[in-house]
């Protein structure tokens, strides 16, 4: 695949070019030949183009093939748009016939913007929206912007809603129509469409939660401005400060997430095409805060569980007997009738958990149980000693 805009190329920049010119040259005759020359030139291109698109290429080297000549036009209608600049004693202006040449440079300028057409209306499958926007094409549209601009910030004003809001809601105009910045084909699809959208919606009647209701729209359009997300998310916080309790928080963000979740988006659409849909970004903001609650909750239900274990352990009765031991004291005090219960199994539960020993903080009632049934000899013995000093002790009285 050829590239065919080594003639427009010449025309522009060489022959067309203010500082080549001589006013000997300057005359109605050379302008007209020259908007000739440059049409024919246009004609041919388009028919080329047309002639690729239906040859026998594959979709990335047609991709390549328009992206790289819609990137050169978009350079020639920069260089045509130049001209019209004043910039010297070179420029244009200090040339002769100065309304006619102004007028040529204007019509010269139209080829390179109407391929630049040609190609986003015939192939907008190859065509760059990333890509930077012809300055002609930029500023015609500003004076409308501008007008509207105004127009949507005195509206919103009337609706009462939050001047932060109201600057970043503008923010992609205010951009826009700085000159140091570079504006794309595809930030002046989304100014466009946030232009409607914002005029619609200023000419509302007065509503109950205004604020709510322009967020909802900026999360409707992918407003996915970090100027927004901050604002966003700080509603969020001042809201979240009015619940106290945990169920009530975390009632409060769940329901936030979903209301996010299930919002109708319009596809396609980003302020920012470069950076996650605001509505992940909050979204994953939410369930930050929400996983947050939820450690918390497991932490103080940990903590809780700690303390009401020590408050536990300190209410069960210490003993220097082993289980085993405890277990062979039990079953005496049974079998001689000191203690009633005839449900042996129920005892051994309430031992269990109202005993510790030396060596066992919480008494395994299947283990106590399991002893009461076979005694080791070191058990009965130590039993007996202990039974000897109880009856020494019960003389004293």
């Amino acid at each position: 695949m050829d590239y065919e805009l080594k003639a427009l190329e010449h025309i522009i920049t060489i022959v067309l070019n203010p500082t080549k010119i001589t006013r000997d040259i300057l005359n109605d005759e050379f302008l007209r030949e020259c908007k000739l020359l440059a049409e024919k030139e246009s004609e041919r291109i388009m028919k080329e183009f047309r002639v690729i698109a239906f040859g026998k290429y594959q979709q990335s080297e047609l991709g390549f093939y328009y992206r790289k000549h819609q990137a050169i036009l978009v350079k020639f209608a920069d260089f045509v748009y130049g001209y019209l600049q004043p910039e010297g004693p070179e420029s244009i202006y200090g040339l002769s016939n100065e309304a006619t040449v102004l007028d040529f440079y204007k019509e010269i300028l139209r080829i390179p913007l109407d391929l630049l057409d040609y190609i986003e209306t015939s192939y907008p499958e190859y065509f760059d929206k990333d890509i930077k926007l012809p300055e002609a094409k930029r500023w015609l549209k500003a004076p409308e912007i501008k007008r509207n601009l105004k127009g949507i910030q005195k509206e919103m004003e009337k609706l009462e809603i939050d001047g932060e809001l109201i600057k970043i809601a503008c923010r992609p105009f205010e951009d826009y129509l700085l000159p140091d910045l570079v504006i794309s084909y595809h930030k002046l699809s989304y100014v466009q469409v946030l232009q409607g959208e914002l005029i619609s919606f200023s000419k509302k009647k007065a509503m109950a939660n205004s604020n709510e209701e322009l967020c909802r729209l900026l999360l409707q359009l992918n407003f996915n401005s970090i100027h927004f997300f901050n604002y966003y998310v700080l509603q969020l916080q001042e809201k979240a400060n009015d619940h106290n309790m945990f169920t009530d928080l975390f009632t409060f963000h769940s329901l936030k997430l979903k209301i996010i979740n299930q919002l109708p988006v319009k596809p396609g659409l980003a302020y920012k095409p470069g950076l996650p849909a605001i509505r992940e970004q909050i979204g994953s903001w939410i369930c930050e805060e929400l996983y947050y609650l939820e450690k918390q909750e497991r932490v103080l239900q940990q903590w809780e569980n700690v303390k009401k274990e020590d408050r536990y352990n300190e209410s069960r009765i210490h003993t220097s007997l082993s289980v085993s031991q405890l277990a062979l004291a039990v079953k005496l005090l049974v079998e001689s009738k000191v203690i009633s219960n005839t449900n042996s199994a129920e005892l051994m539960r309430l031992v269990a958990r109202n005993f510790r020993t030396d060596r066992q903080e919480v008494i395994s009632e299947d283990s106590l149980r399991n002893k009461s049934y076979s005694f080791e000899s070191s058990s009965v013995n130590r039993l007996k000693d202990e039974i000897i000093g109880l009856m020494n002790l019960v003389r004293k009285y």
